[in-house]
This record gives C-alpha cells, structure tokens and sequence, in this order.
C-alpha cells in the first residue's frame, strides 16, 4: 500500500495530488493500493485512488504501518511520525512561490533530512519518478539509515549526564 499525506495546512497541495494521481494513472505504482490524505484541496479529485480529506490519529497511525511507501508533505509533524515509525519516506515540500505555506521552512527541513539521509526529497513534480525507485531500492535494504546527527548528539549527552551522576 502507498501513502499519500498533505498535513492540514489549509492551503491546497495540489501540486502534489495531481502529480500522484497522474502517476497512479500511469502504472508507476504497480497497480499497489494508493490512500491519498488530501487535506484542504480546493475541490481537487482523485481519479486513480481512495481520498480521504483528513484522517484520524489512529487511521494515521494503521495506514502509516501498512504503507510499503509513504510519499509527503515536509510538515514537522507529519515527518515526525513518518521517522518514528522507521520509514524513509518521499517528501515533497510546500513551497511560498506556489503558494501552497506561508515561507520555505519545509523546503529547509527536507533538505536538512536528506542530508542526512532520512527521507527522500522530491521538490518538483518531476522529481518523483526518480524519489519513487529511489525508495523502492531503500526499503529493499536490511539496515536502517543511521541516526540524524542531532538525534545522536542529543542522546550522547544524555548518556554522558547519566554516566556523570553519583
């Protein structure tokens, strides 16, 4: 199963819908059942999937568990629970100059987690065939990605105050 989620920005995303949906049309996803969570999308309509407009937590949660590949917004929240659950997702981040969030500040957040190899950056439509083999090829391997560095050095420091401790 395939997710697609766009947060609860209430600008539309549809930049991203429409790009998926022409690509579900297209085969690119091998005919796998796609779950599209389309937030506020300004009338948009799925062809090729299942829409839900918003999910609940624990919808989330099941589909986020079933999903052999999530493909999303660059939302805090949304990659929060994506890098929690141990998936490498696709992330295609809102832009200003579309329109779709009020400044970049997920554009920087993917490209700092793409640095450190924990999601799969997608910033145009284009991008996403490429995202898309990509994380087919990711989810094949055994390991898992390493640690962000700040998660790393945050639990070192951890460990370093308990180690400290009488």
């Amino acid at each position: 199963m395939v997710l697609v989620t766009v947060g609860n920005a209430t600008q539309p995303f549809l930049r991203l819908l429409e790009a998926v949906d022409r690509l579900i049309g297209e085969g690119v996803f091998n005919h796998a059942p796609v779950l599209m969570q389309c937030g506020h999308a300004g009338g948009f309509q799925a062809r090729h999937c299942e829409q839900r407009d918003f999910l609940a937590m624990d919808e989330f949660v099941g589909a986020l568990r079933q999903a052999e590949l999530v493909i999303a917004h660059g939302g805090a929240g949304t990659l929060f629970h994506l890098l929690q659950a141990g998936k490498v997702p696709i992330v295609m981040p809102r832009r200003a100059q579309y329109g779709e969030h009020v400044d970049d500040h997920q554009y920087e957040l993917v490209q700092a987690l793409s640095e450190e190899g924990r999601v799969i950056p997608a910033y145009e439509a284009v991008d996403l065939p490429a995202a898309i083999e990509q994380a087919r090829q990711w989810n094949g391997r055994a390991e898992r990605a390493p640690a962000p560095t700040i998660q790393r050095l945050v639990a070192e420091a951890i460990e370093e105050l308990l180690s400290e401790r009488p």
